[in-house]
């Protein structure tokens, strides 16, 4: 059983906290929900916060999940050192959230364990894109052992959904497809490759569209359906040139099963994990000039 059941918040390095704070409330639609000099955090309107910027030249600075119940933070300080994975505990180390775990499994990917975070529920806000949720992150990061995959594999318990290639994987801890991507590239810098919202259902695909061409901010793929996963998805660029992904009817994950209920536009039955060629993202088969396995 994995340790976590939810990713619970991404701390995202800015240039210009201000601008990306401001993309992020106006054209995302998120709520502010606190800030300091160098940093500002967002909510998608339950939680105290989803988002973090901070100032920072690195584009990932730390990903925080929330532990299952049944797992306190001296079990999981206690797992990680049986490990060999040294820990920190720290104190009102962010709004709404009083004690975390902290530590790095691999340079320069900071994860910190969290049992709970206050939930003001502010309400969802009717602008912008309005997403409904913080669904998962792509983290590329080139990794000839395979440190990253087996902390969360096997550290974690993440549970392993499906792969592109030698390159790409896909781990959730809760019921959807995919809570994070590794994208293991030979020579590349560590950075964040992708975020996700999840939208209320398919026809909000149609609406944020529409919403981001009023602001001038293009698509640049989709929406389409992808395979891995079979969540209909469509991807821009930030104020920062993050690429953010839109998503609804994400795949459901079985894990006592080994497999996702089955749907209609499954070209297989049962859906187990599998391994999928290199730059078969498109379960429609649409060609797109913009290349997400080279983003």
């Amino acid at each position: 059983m994995p340790m976590t059941f939810r990713l619970g918040y991404l701390d995202l390095g800015s240039t210009d906290v201000k601008r990306d704070a401001a993309f992020y409330t106006d054209v995302i639609g998120l709520v502010p929900s606190g800030s300091a000099s160098d940093a500002a955090w967002l909510s998608l309107g339950f939680n105290d916060h989803d988002l973090c910027f901070r100032s920072s030249s690195d584009s990932l600075l730390a990903v925080g999940y929330q532990l299952a119940a049944s797992t306190t933070l001296d079990a999981a300080a206690a797992h990680l050192s049986a490990h060999g994975i040294s820990s920190s505990r720290q104190s009102d180390p962010r709004p709404g959230v009083t004690e975390i775990l902290e530590c790095e499994p691999v340079p320069g990917h900071r994860v910190q364990l969290f049992k709970d975070m206050a939930a003001p529920a502010r309400g969802f806000a009717e602008r912008g894109v309005s997403p409904i949720r913080l669904g998962h992150f792509a983290f590329l990061y080139p990794d000839s052992e395979g440190k990253l995959d087996a902390f969360y594999r096997d550290v974690l318990g993440f549970h392993y959904t499906d792969s592109f290639g030698e390159a790409v994987s896909f781990y959730t801890c809760n019921h959807e497809h995919h809570v994070l991507n590794i994208v293991n590239v030979p020579q590349a810098r560590h950075r964040l490759h992708h975020l996700a919202f999840q939208l209320r259902d398919y026809s909000a695909h149609s609406r944020a569209a529409d919403t981001l061409a009023t602001r001038e901010v293009p698509l640049l793929w989709g929406p389409s359906r992808h395979t891995a996963g079979h969540n209909i998805a469509s991807y821009f660029r930030d104020s920062a040139e993050r690429l953010v992904e839109l998503y609804a009817e994400m795949d459901v994950f079985l894990p006592d099963a080994g497999m996702v209920e089955p749907r209609p536009w499954h070209k297989q039955l049962p859906m187990r994990p599998q391994r999928w060629a290199p730059g078969d993202v498109v379960n429609w088969k649409t060609s797109f000039e913009f290349q997400l396995s080279k983003a």
